[in-house]
């Protein structure tokens, strides 16, 4: 047996007395998830999600992420995941690996670069040649979003690769950085929750909040009964609760065209 100690995973196992309908009940569907926060703070937000749709639909997950962007990345490419959240898979290297069934609710998220309220920066060329935060280099909005703008105001910046977009405000936060890139939705949240005074110098166009994706191998009755559950979260009681412990919005129809404009930035960063 092939035991991957590189990677975390957690089960949440089945439902005592129900039966598994849909999928095979030998091998729970693995649901990917990107790296954009903790491991512990991704597993606490996505349990819930994953324990309700267990409930409404039968199917049993494993929810499961590499320790790095690359490596979820990696496993994505291999179609370790049945299930995936993310917008990585709309890179030219991965186009087409898995087929958008749902998305995070909400309006349009955007890449900011932020600067203490305090700070004398108002737009990025003040950045120049000062060091600014990244979660990785393998960031959508986070990254090439905000990159692609230094580039084309032929900025140069010092990237200090953080891991996390909490570890990136935090070190904002900390004064260990003259700005930080991030996604508008975590720096909302981040300042609400962390007091951070703050000033973006650089917001960008809106992008569809983060899908959620099927590999084609997942049955189409399977597909229907997960994106059906997640779409009904937000008008069933159980639903609203899990919601509310994970922090989420809800999940909202989406579609592969949505995710024109991540393609085309994707292109023009490479």
């Amino acid at each position: 047996m092939q035991v991957r100690r590189s990677f975390l995973k957690w089960s949440l196992g089945c439902v005592a007395g129900m039966t598994v309908p849909l999928a095979n009940a030998n091998r729970p569907l693995v649901f990917g998830v990107l790296n954009q926060q903790s491991l512990a703070r991704t597993a606490a937000r996505w349990n819930p999600v994953l324990n309700h749709i267990t409930q409404k639909t039968g199917l049993t997950f494993s929810l499961s992420m590499g320790p790095t962007v690359a490596d979820t990345n990696a496993m994505m490419a291999r179609g370790e995941f049945d299930f995936l959240f993310s917008n990585h898979n709309f890179r030219p290297e991965f186009d087409a690996l898995y087929s958008v069934i749902a998305r995070l609710a909400g309006p349009p998220i955007r890449g900011v670069v932020a600067v203490p309220e305090a700070s004398t920066a108002t737009k990025l060329r003040d950045l120049a040649g000062l060091r600014v935060a990244f979660p990785s280099r393998d960031a959508f909005v986070a990254y090439a979003v905000p990159m692609l703008a230094f580039k084309k105001a032929k900025v140069q910046v010092e990237p200090v690769f953080a891991g996390t977009q909490d570890a990136a405000l935090l070190m904002l936060k900390a004064g260990q950085v003259a700005a930080a890139a991030v996604n508008s939705r975590f720096l909302t949240q981040f300042a609400a929750q962390q007091g951070l005074d703050y000033r973006p110098v650089f917001t960008s166009e809106g992008f569809a909040e983060l899908p959620v994706s099927a590999h084609p191998r997942v049955a189409a009755k399977t597909v229907a009964a997960v994106r059906e559950a997640l779409l009904g979260m937000n008008a069933d009681p159980e639903g609203m609760q899990a919601l509310a412990a994970s922090d989420f919005p809800g999940f909202a129809p989406a579609s592969e065209a949505m995710y024109a404009n991540v393609r085309r930035t994707y292109r023009e960063f490479d």
